[in-house]
């Protein structure tokens, strides 16, 4: 399972870093600009939850990998964008949504990912911590991007983003913690329904009911 997990973060990290590093090449960026947008996305979530968790440094102050990996991503990013120039300013449509699953990925991974840091630090019977914590890794990162280009983020105004992570973060909980259905298959359900939940959203045009 730790292996697993190692995969799994690093594919978590990729997606990020993806999203993070498109978000600031339509911002226009220098390419500093974007490495920093996609390490933030890519690896603020897991800050902040390793703070909470009292776990210092944070991880990706301790192992390298997971900033190399996003760092790569970043750079592969750019480089593909300013190769393509035209292309990508007259697709930006079809690079938005594809930016999109990228985000889903990282948002389902970092949730459970962040959800069995949780219960691995012995809070395993803390219900509502574990499932903050999953939250917040997933979504974390994505929010301090967004507060660093003058956005309001987008966890709090657009599509279903928050409630899917907390959706997948309980099913990945009960399966695991509850049913004792095991590490693996708890996580990928979890991750799956994710997924399905931030795809659909972003088809559908779900949002949630605003006052105003």
């Amino acid at each position: 399972m730790d292996t697993m997990l190692l995969v799994l973060e690093l594919i978590g990290t990729c997606a990020f870093a993806v999203s993070g590093a498109v978000l600031g090449i339509t911002k226009r960026f220098d390419i500093f600009g974007v490495i920093f947008s996609g390490i933030i996305t890519a690896l603020g979530g897991g800050t902040i939850r390793d703070i909470l968790l009292g776990n210092l440094p944070p991880a990706m102050f301790k192992n390298y990998i997971y900033l190399i990996f996003a760092v790569a991503t970043c750079i592969l990013t750019f480089v593909t964008a300013r190769i393509l120039k035209t292309k990508f300013s007259e697709n930006i449509i079809i690079i938005d949504k594809v930016n999109n699953i990228f985000d889903a990925i990282g948002l389902g991974v970092f949730t459970v990912v962040g959800m069995n840091v949780a219960i691995s630090s012995g809070f395993g019977d803390n219900f509502f911590f574990v499932i903050f914590l999953g939250m917040t890794t997933g979504c974390g990162g994505g929010i301090l991007r967004d507060v660093i280009v003058s956005d309001v983020p987008f966890v709090l105004r657009k599509r279903i983003y928050a409630v899917a992570s907390i959706a997948g973060g309980i099913l990945y909980y009960i399966l695991y913690i509850t049913f004792e259905q095991g590490e693996i298959i708890s996580a990928v359900a979890g991750i799956i329904l994710i997924f399905a939940l931030r795809i659909l959203a972003s088809v559908f045009k779900w949002d949630l009911p605003k006052a105003i």
